[in-house]
């Protein structure tokens, strides 16, 4: 036996996830949440239950909630970060693209 094979190697880390990961992860339920969303609203047009379409545009939103909250109990830190990190940049796109509608609104007489 040599010297190699006496040493013992140490544990493989266990993956925390991926900070990217998260990020689409919030991105792909945000797009296809409201897909579905909207997908469930045509079907029941014309029922008239508010509680009902409060709760579908929310859909995404609490699925988001639940991805971080799944992630970070399985241990996967950075993909629940990443999920937190994906949230603030759909605020961020948002608050850029009502600002530009605003810009373009106030310069049109």
């Amino acid at each position: 036996m040599n010297d190699r094979d006496m040493v013992a190697r140490p544990p493989r880390p266990q993956g925390q996830g991926s900070l990217l990961f998260g990020v689409a992860c919030a991105w792909g339920m945000l797009i296809g949440g409201y897909a579905l969303a909207i997908a469930l609203l045509n079907i029941g047009t014309g029922t008239g239950n508010d509680g009902a379409i409060v709760l579908l545009l929310a859909l995404p939103w609490l699925g988001m909630l639940a991805l971080i909250v799944w992630f970070a109990a399985t241990g996967r830190s950075r993909s629940a970060l990443g999920i937190v990190v994906g949230i603030g940049t759909i605020i961020g796109v948002g608050l850029l693209l009502v600002a530009a509608c605003f810009g373009l609104l106030a310069s049109w007489h």
